[in-house]
């Protein structure tokens, strides 16, 4: 039986300009009881369809179908169909604690007291897996990590008791750790309930451990449809083969572009290359370009990080993962000086460079470019404006300083379309607001607006995770060429892993504030030293419907920001399955063994025995 049916289904947007037809004839059904799955990149409609489907598109939106039917009536949201979104921060109201959120759903749906809603809202908190729930209720959303933000709109969905649930990309912005107890949690949801789910995603591990049934759209059609193993093992359609293809891994390995940067040689062709404790190839001619050295900053919350040293290389590509606060974000803005350390330093070519001097060289690509763009300058404008900062701080090249207020503006304007140019845009686009390009396009503005003065470093923060694989992958080939062409060192900070493999030469591995493990990219993700790095890869679905329904989680629910930064010990302690006495009264230290560092006890002589000379250390876990 058929739990939500849809026949036929188009959207337009009309707009000044023109009719947009976003959805084509669009026809698809989940079973009761069900795990679907609508998969596509960004800009395919899919979102488009289950927004016309709730009922929740804009006025200059036309909606026709022949049917949409849930449980065999008219979608009724908040009735029998009820929808979970990306953004969970943007869904919940700010100045309104937890408690009356999910009671106030419930007073709606069931006509109760507020003693009732209040009981029940207990219960689903309890059921979508939040410990403590008694004091979750009195807390306000920004006290609440992604991942419990996200176990929160979970219950106000399930709070509606609907037939079906559509998660519209529930898991993008979250680490792989906490994205496997969502994925998990909402698996439980649907045997333990009954409830349908319909996921929307572009991440095909997402869909491979969750769905049985798939339908595949792209360009506002869905273009093959089938049982998840006949999808993912034998797909019909060229677009399907291309998708799994890029969540495969078939993209640009950066790795290699370190030997063509400037300045460098090809490390390791004489076979005589050496690594230093963190893990960098020794060839003789890598320079330093930024070091930190015991680098803390805190915050009221405890939030920040701890006693971090590292350093990246001219050319090279260093990779930061971790989970949603566990400082790759304050880390960034600090070696971009936004941020000033509490304690240690940030040396820049081997000196404590200014803020400011930093800022120039240093640039950062955010996570969403529609919110880190001005909707209300154009592409030319963004990047001329970028110009303009420049010259105005005195960055801009001496022989322009001299020029008239015209003169300048002609060459920033030349300056801006050759920019758009080289990042695959046109000069046509020059006249566009952010509004009238596709996320990857405003990511590529958003690259533009960071290269356009000539860097030394790039900072990617998490500039890949709203975009699906295919566009993903033209990204990172987009910042391959860039770094060939100029040399540059990019700062790569994800939580995925996949995509990190693919990227980076080295890796760091942050929980807590701290940096828990590092070394050589290849060696760190294949065999890992620290528990948490071995939790991370092994969260990370796969596009295998087999390999990723065997996802795992941590065997601990998640703990809220304050809970893991507060105390003494280890932040890694309470969900480690290794953790001894001294892990929960004493913080580890860094231990170094050839190219890898790994801050765990496991690893001290002192807490774990004395070693007979030419022992060679190896995972302990």
């Amino acid at each position: 039986m058929s739990v939500l049916e849809v026949r036929n289904l188009n959207v337009q947007y009309h707009t000044e300009q023109a009719i947009c037809q976003a959805v084509r004839g669009v026809s698809f059904s989940v079973e009761k009881g069900e795990i679907a799955g609508i998969v596509g990149e960004s800009g395919s409609g899919k979102s488009t369809a289950m927004r016309a489907v709730m009922g929740l598109l804009k006025s200059n939106a036309r909606v026709t179908a022949d049917e949409i039917r849930v449980s065999g009536e008219s979608p009724r949201p908040g009735r029998n169909i009820a929808m979970i979104f990306q953004d969970s921060l943007s869904c919940l109201n700010p100045s309104v604690r937890i408690g009356r959120q999910i009671a106030e759903t419930v007073r709606v749906r069931e006509g109760c007291t507020w003693r009732e809603a209040k009981k029940r809202a207990l219960e689903l908190l309890d059921l979508v897996g939040i410990r403590q729930p008694r004091i979750r209720m009195r807390q306000y959303p920004f006290e609440l990590s992604g991942g419990m933000r996200q176990r929160v709109v979970s219950a106000i969905a399930l709070a509606c008791r609907p037939d079906l649930i559509i998660a519209d990309e529930p898991t993008t912005a979250l680490d792989a750790a906490v994205q496997a107890q969502i994925l998990l949690l909402l698996r439980r949801i649907v045997r333990e309930t009954g409830t349908s789910l319909l996921l929307v995603s572009h991440d095909l591990g997402v869909i491979a451990s969750m769905c049985g049934s798939v339908y595949v759209m792209h360009s506002g059609e869905i273009v093959e449809s089938g049982c998840a193993e006949d999808i993912f093992y034998a797909p019909r359609e060229e677009y399907t083969r291309k998708l799994l293809e890029s969540a495969a891994g078939k993209v640009p390995d950066m790795r290699r572009s370190r030997s063509k940067g400037r300045n460098r040689t090809n490390a390791g062709e004489d076979g005589n290359r050496n690594e230093s404790a963190d893990g960098r190839a020794r060839t003789g001619e890598e320079k330093i370009l930024v070091s930190l050295e015991n680098v803390t900053r805190e915050y009221d919350s405890h939030e920040g990080v701890r006693d971090i040293s590292l350093t990246l290389e001219e050319g090279e590509t260093y990779a930061l993962v971790g989970e949603s606060g566990s400082g790759k974000t304050t880390l960034a803005r600090i070696l971009s000086g936004i941020l000033k350390p509490d304690g240690g330093s940030v040396l820049y070519r081997g000196r404590e460079a200014a803020e400011r001097e930093r800022t120039g060289k240093i640039q950062m690509v955010f996570q969403d470019p529609a919110a880190s763009l001005n909707p209300c300058l154009t592409a030319g404008q963004t990047l001329e404006e970028a110009l303009r900062a420049a010259d105005k701080s005195g960055e801009g090249r001496e022989t322009i300083k001299k020029k008239s207020s015209h003169e300048k503006r002609q060459i920033w304007r030349e300056k801006a379309s050759v920019m758009l140019e080289q990042v695959g845009l046109s000069e046509e686009d020059m006249g566009k607001y952010p509004g009238s390009f596709s996320g990857g396009q405003r990511q590529r503005i958003a690259i533009a607006r960071a290269l356009i003065n000539g860097p030394e470093l790039l900072i990617c923060d998490e500039a890949l995770s709203s975009l699906d694989a295919v566009t993903g992958s033209r990204i990172l080939e987009l910042l391959l060429r860039f770094q060939r062409e100029r040399g540059i060192s990019i700062l790569f900070i994800s939580h995925d892993l996949h995509t990190v493999r693919q990227v980076s030469s080295r890796v760091g591995v942050l929980y807590g504030g701290r940096l828990v493990e590092s070394g050589r990219t290849k060696e760190v993700c294949s065999d890992p030293w620290h528990p948490y790095t071995r939790q991370l890869l092994e969260a990370v679905p796969e596009a295998d419907p087999v390999r990723a329904r065997k996802i795992r989680a941590s065997h601990v629910q998640e703990q809220d920001r304050g809970e893991k930064k507060a105390g003494r010990g280890c932040p890694f302690a309470g969900q480690c399955g290794y953790a001894m006495d001294c892990c929960f009264e004493e913080t580890p230290g860094n231990y170094s063994f050839g190219g890898r560092m790994v801050s765990c006890f496991l690893y001290s002589q002192e807490h774990s025995g004395r070693r007979g000379e030419g022992y060679t250390m190896t995972s302990q876990i």
